[in-house]
C-alpha cells in the first residue's frame, strides 16, 4: 500500500467518523433536550408575553439550533472530505469499483451527501428563518405570527428529522460497507 493511499484512507476514515459523530451528536441531544426541557416549569424573561407552558419548548428550541449548525457546520467538513477521498479511492488509487461492498458503500454515501446538499441548500434556511421569525414574534407577544410561523416551522421540521434519520442509517450502512469493501481481498480458495 502507498503513502498516498494510506493518507487517502486516514482522511476518509476520520471524515466518515466525523460524519457519524454529528449525526449521532445532534439525534442524542435532541432526544435528551427535547425530552427533559418541556416538561420543566420554566419562565424565559425574554418570552413573557407567550404562555409560559411553551417555555420549556423555546428554551430547547434555543439549546438545538446552536446544536444542529454545529452539527452542519461539522457536517460541510466531513462530507466532502469523504466524497472526495472515496471518490480518489475508486479512480486515482484503482480500488475496484464493481466490488459489491463498494457500490453499496458509494451509493449510501453518496445519497447520504446528496441528501444532506438538499437539506443544507434548500431546506435550513427556510427553516431557520422560520424558527428566528417563531422567537420574534413569541417575544413580542404576537401570538398569531408566532403560531402561524410554528406552524411552518414544525412542516419542514418534520421532513429535517426524516433527513437526519435516514442519513444516519445511509452513513452507518456505508461506514460496515466500507470495512468489507477496504478489508483484504479473499485469498485462493482451497
Amino acid at each position: 500500500m502507498t503513502m498516498p493511499l494510506r493518507l487517502c484512507l486516514v482522511a476518509y476514515w476520520l471524515g466518515l467518523a466525523v460524519w457519524l459523530s454529528g449525526l449521532v451528536t445532534a439525534a442524542i441531544s435532541a432526544s435528551m433536550v427535547f425530552g427533559k426541557l418541556p416538561g420543566m416549569s420554566l419562565s424565559l424573561d425574554r418570552f413573557q408575553g407567550y404562555p409560559a407552558e411553551e417555555h420549556g419548548t423555546i428554551a430547547a428550541g434555543l439549546v438545538m439550533a446552536d446544536v444542529f449548525f454545529a452539527v452542519d457546520v461539522v457536517q460541510f467538513i466531513a462530507i466532502p472530505l469523504v466524497v472526495i477521498t472515496l471518490v480518489l479511492q475508486l479512480t486515482v488509487f484503482g480500488v475496484r469499483a464493481r466490488r459489491p461492498a463498494n457500490v453499496v458503500r458509494a451509493a449510501c454515501l453518496l445519497l447520504a451527501a446528496a441528501l444532506f446538499a438538499w437539506y443544507a441548500l434548500l431546506l435550513a434556511p427556510t427553516l431557520n428563518g422560520e424558527l428566528r421569525l417563531f422567537w420574534q414574534a413569541a417575544e413580542v407577544a404576537d401570538l398569531d405570527a408566532a403560531q402561524r410561523h410554528r406552524e411552518l416551522f414544525r412542516a419542514g421540521h418534520a421532513t429535517a428529522r426524516h433527513i437526519l434519520e435516514v442519513n444516519l442509517v445511509l452513513v452507518l450502512v456505508g461506514l460496515a460497507a466500507s470495512a468489507t469493501a477496504l478489508g483484504p481481498a479473499p485469498g485462493p480458495r482451497p
